[in-house]
C-alpha cells in the first residue's frame, strides 16, 4: 500500500535461472531440455536445436548499440540481479514502492513458446517444468507473488490438461501469446474446448506478446528491434481482440475473461471505434456469431493494462471508462516503467476514484483475488 491505496501490478516477469529446465523437467525429457548455448552471435537458449528467438536471423536483429542501451537501463535492477532475482529481492522492491501484489509472467519461457514445435510432448514438458518452478518461487509469499501458467497452445489437449493441473496448483491466470500458431488465430474452433475449460475454472486468460518470435508477427516488417518491438505488442493485441470478439469466442464463452498486458492502452478508444464502425456498416453479415456491438463484448469480457506514463490515459478513461484498466510496470525488464509507473499514474489528470480502480480495484476483480488474503501488505 502507498498513500493509502493498494497496488496490484498486472504485468511483471520472472527472470528464469539458467538450467532450471534440467532440474524441473520430467526425467524422460531431460536430455532434450532447453539449454543455453554459445555461437558466433552470442549466447542463446535453444530447444529442438532452434534458438528461442530469431535473434541475429531476425528481420530486426538486436544491434550492439541496442544491447548496450538495454544493459544501461537494466542497472536499476542490479540489486535484484545480484541475488539471481530471488523472491526476497522482489519483495523488497515491492515494499519500496508500496506494491501489494505482482502478477508474474515468463521471460525465457515466453520466448520459447513463440514457435511451432516438432515434438509437442516436449513442449508440454517444458511448460510443466516452468509452471512447477514458478509455483515454487511464489510460495515465498503466495498471497503477494501470483503466477500465470504457461500453456502449450501448439497442442490443445495438452493445454487443457495443463489448465486443470495448474488450477489445482493455484495459478491466477493462463498465459498465451497473441500470434497465430499453425495458422490458427485465437478464435479458431480447435481452441474452443480450451476456452471452455478456462471459463469453467473462472480464471482469466492473459495475452502477452514477446518480440523476435518465430511465429508470424507484425514486427517482422520492420528493420530494427526497436521498431519491430514498438509495433508488435499493441498491433498483436488489437488483432487478438478482434479475433476473439468478431469470431464468436465471447458469444460462445460469455464468462471467459481476457486481459491484454504490456501493449499500453492508448489505442483502445480508436480500436473500439473502428470495430463499432464496421458493426454499424455490415453488422454480422460475415460474422454470424457476433450478436452484439463489439464494444459490448469488450466491456463484458476484456481488461487492458496501461502504463502510468501514457499521455493518452485521460482520453481512455473518458471515452472507454475506468472499469477496464489495470496498471503494469513490466518489472524487471529494462524497457518497462518500474519504479516510476505508479507515481506517474498518480499524476494523471483523471479522478482519484479512477486511479484507485486502475491501481487496485480492477486488478483484484480481473484476477479473482480475495483482498483479505494479502499477508503482510506493504
Amino acid at each position: 500500500m502507498r498513500d493509502g491505496v493498494h497496488i496490484l501490478d498486472a504485468d511483471t516477469h520472472h527472470m528464469e535461472p539458467p538450467n532450471f529446465w534440467e532440474e524441473y523437467i520430467d526425467p524422460a525429457y531431460r536430455d532434450r531440455a532447453p539449454r543455453l548455448t554459445e555461437s558466433d552471435t552470442g549466447r542463446h537458449y535453444q530447444v529442438e536445436g532452434v534458438p528461442f528467438t530469431k535473434g541475429e536471423r531476425s528481420s530486426y536483429p538486436m544491434t550492439k548499440e541496442f544491447r548496450e542501451a538495454a544493459a544501461k537501463a537494466s542497472q536499476r535492477f542490479a540489486k535484484a540481479r545480484a541475488t539471481g532475482y530471488s523472491p526476497e529481492s522482489r519483495l523488497e522492491d515491492m515494499d519500496s514502492e508500496g506494491v501489494d501484489i505482482q502478477i508474474m509472467y515468463p521471460t525465457l519461457t515466453g520466448q520459447m513458446v513463440g514457435r511451432e514445435f516438432h515434438d509437442t510432448d516436449l513442449l508440454a514438458a517444458c511448460c510443466r517444468a516452468y509452471n512447477d518452478w514458478s509455483a515454487q518461487y511464489c510460495q515465498t509469499a503466495p498471497a503477494r507473488l501470483r503466477w500465470a501458467a504457461v500453456l502449450p497452445l501448439q497442442d490443445v489437449p495438452a493445454a487443457i490438461e495443463e489448465v486443470r493441473r495448474t488450477d489445482a496448483m493455484g495459478t491466477v491466470s493462463y498465459y498465451v501469446r497473441p500470434q497465430p500458431i499453425k495458422g490458427r488465430n485465437l478464435s479458431h474452433r480447435d481452441y474452443f474446448p480450451l476456452w471452455e475449460e478456462i471459463q469453467r475454472r473462472d480464471k482469466p486468460l492473459s495475452i502477452h506478446d514477446s518480440a523476435s518470435c518465430h511465429l508470424p508477427s507484425f514486427g517482422d516488417r520492420m528493420e530494427t528491434h526497436t521498431s519491430g518491438h514498438m509495433i508488435s505488442h499493441p498491433f498483436e493485441a488489437m488483432a487478438a481482440m478482434t479475433s476473439l470478439i468478431w469470431h464468436g469466442v465471447f458469444e460462445h464463452f460469455p464468462r471467459l475473461s481476457v486481459i491484454h498486458v504490456e501493449a499500453d492502452s492508448g489505442w483502445l478508444p480508436y480500436w473500439l471505434q473502428r470495430m463499432d464502425q464496421h458493426w454499424r456498416f455490415s453488422g454480422n453479415a460475415e460474422h454470424p456469431d457476433l450478436k452484439r456491438p463489439p464494444t459490448e463484448y469488450f466491456k463484458s469480457n476484456v481488461f487492458v493494462a496501461c502504463r502510468g506514463d501514457e499521455m493518452t490515459l485521460k482520453s481512455v478513461v473518458e471515452l472507454v471508462g475506468d472499469d477496464y484498466l489495470l496498471i503494469n510496470s513490466d518489472y524487471p525488464h529494462p524497457d518497462g516503467t518500474w519504479p516510476w509507473s505508479f507515481d506517474e499514474l498518480r499524476r494523471q489528470p483523471i479522478p482519484e476514484s479512477s486511479k484507485r480502480k486502475i491501481l487496485w480495484e480492477n486488478g483484484v476483480r480481473a484476477f479473482r483475488i480475495d483482498e483479505g488474503a494479502i499477508d503482510g501488505g506493504s
